[in-house]
C-alpha cells in the first residue's frame, strides 16, 4: 500500500519548516497556493492543515493569514526549538554544480546522467552546520538550466515550481557515518569524525524517483516522531 497522499503533502510541509524554507512566524500559504502547489483537493490540504494545527504547528484565525508557529519534535520542548530555529541562515552557499554519472544512477529508473548540486548551510554565527549533496536526474530540468536557481532555494520547491514536478511520496533514511577528508576539512574538524548523513528520497506521482538529497551534519539532527 503506497503512502497516503495527506501524509506525503504533510512531510513535505513539515520538510519546508525544519529547513526555515518556510520559517517560523512567516505567513502560511493560502488554501488555494498550497493546492495549486501540491496538485490536490482542498479536502486533503484542509486535513494536512488540520494536523498542523492539532500539533502546534500553525496558528490560524478566521479570516486572517495562517501563521506558522514553533516545530515540535521529539525530545524536545517548544522554547529549544524556537531558539534552534532562529540560530540557522535560511540559504545555502553553493559550492557545485555538475552533470556527473555514478553509483546513485542506478536508483533512477532511465536517467543517463545526473544533476550533482553541493551547497553549505551555516548558523547565523557562520559555523557549519551541514553539508548537502542532491541529485536530480538530467531529463527532469534539462542541460542549459540556469545553476543561479539551485543558490539560495529549497530543491524540492524549485523541482514543483519551475519544472512543474507533482511530487506524490517521500521517504527519508538515516545512518550513522564518519567524515571523509574533504567533509572534515569543511566542518574543520578531524577526519573519520562521526557524523549522520540524513537522505531523503523524493518520487512523482509515477513512482519515479526525482531527487535524493543527501545532508551531512556532526549536530543533533532532530528528527519528528509522527506517524512511526
Amino acid at each position: 500500500m503506497g503512502t497516503p497522499k495527506y501524509k506525503t503533502i504533510y512531510d513535505q510541509i513539515v520538510k519546508f519548516i525544519l529547513t526555515d524554507v518556510w520559517p517560523v512566524g512567516s505567513k502560511m500559504k493560502s488554501e488555494n497556493e498550497l493546492i495549486k502547489l501540491f496538485g490536490v483537493s482542498r479536502l486533503t490540504i484542509r486535513n494536512v492543515l488540520n494536523i498542523l494545527e492539532n500539533e502546534g504547528r500553525i496558528l490560524r484565525s478566521r479570516g486572517k493569514a495562517t501563521l506558522i508557529l514553533d516545530r515540535l519534535l521529539q525530545n524536545n520542548n517548544r522554547s529549544e526549538i524556537k531558539d534552534f530555529s532562529v540560530t540557522l541562515n535560511a540559504d545555502y552557499k553553493l559550492i557545485d554544480v555538475e552533470v556527473v554519472k555514478n553509483n546513485l544512477i542506478k536508483k533512477f529508473k532511465n536517467s543517463s546522467s545526473l544533476y550533482y548540486i553541493k551547497r553549505l548551510r551555516r548558523m547565523k554565527n557562520n559555523e557549519l552546520y551541514l553539508i548537502s549533496r542532491s541529485y536530480i536526474p538530467l531529463e527532469i530540468i534539462g542541460d542549459n538550466v540556469n545553476k543561479k536557481i539551485f543558490k539560495d532555494k529549497n530543491l524540492l520547491e524549485v523541482l514543483i515550481n519551475q519544472f512543474k514536478v507533482k511530487i506524490s511520496r517521500s521517504d527519508q533514511e538515516l545512518s550513522a557515518i564518519t567524515l571523509s577528508n574533504n567533509d572534515a576539512d569543511l566542518f574543520k574538524i578531524t577526519k573519520d569524525y562521526p557524523a549522520i548523513l540524513n537522505t531523503w528520497n523524493m518520487y512523482d506521482k509515477s513512482n519515479k524517483l526525482v531527487l535524493i538529497d543527501q545532508e551531512t551534519t556532526i549536530k543533533p539532527l532532530k528528527v519528528s516522531n509522527y506517524y512511526q
